[in-house]
């Protein structure tokens, strides 16, 4: 479904956001995958995600600011990539 979404989306978007709080997957076999609540500084909303990528750099950067990079699709937006 996420390679068909990328497929099928041409919005690419990018958003400052602030790292809320980094938890862990509810499974144990995901031990790489994180939770990340994030803080939207456009609209004030909360957004949780998983993300499978620097789990441990991400726990640092709680309470600072990231930037989400992603596309929107007919599935709602897919984060592709999170700069710090």
């Amino acid at each position: 479904m996420k390679l068909w979404a990328n497929k099928h989306s041409h919005n690419i978007w990018q958003q400052e956001h602030q790292l809320l709080e980094v938890g862990s997957c509810p499974t144990d076999y995901e031990y790489s995958c994180a939770t990340l609540t994030v803080l939207s500084l456009q609209n004030y909303r909360k957004y949780t995600f998983r993300w499978y990528l620097d789990k441990n750099r991400l726990v640092t950067l709680q309470n600072n600011n990231i930037n989400l990079v992603g596309v929107t699709s007919p599935l709602g937006n897919i984060v592709q990539e999170i700069q710090w």
